[in-house]
């Protein structure tokens, strides 16, 4: 750290990866998916509610779980029968 402005900088980084941690901490405690043992550094990286698997609702993505398409896709069909 060369400088004041460095420290701080560093500082609030740190302090915004543990308010971070914080908040994913409290809903794993609000959602009852914790043990005993809170190992807050575990949701560093990792959310709360994330169960890994693609195909949950919560986890996956919409798009893959509904079956629709995104915009560009929409788009692109508008525009393929705007030409004919």
């Amino acid at each position: 750290m060369s400088n004041e402005i460095d420290k701080e900088k560093h500082s609030e980084r740190l302090h915004k990866e543990q308010v971070k941690i914080a908040k994913q901490v409290k809903i794993a405690k609000a959602s009852g998916l914790t043990d005993k043992q809170i190992q807050p550094h575990k949701y560093a990286k990792k959310h709360a509610m994330d169960c890994g698997n693609p195909g949950c609702i919560v986890c996956g993505n919409p798009r893959k779980i509904f079956k629709e398409k995104t915009i560009q896709e929409q788009r692109a069909e508008q525009m393929k029968v705007q030409e004919e």
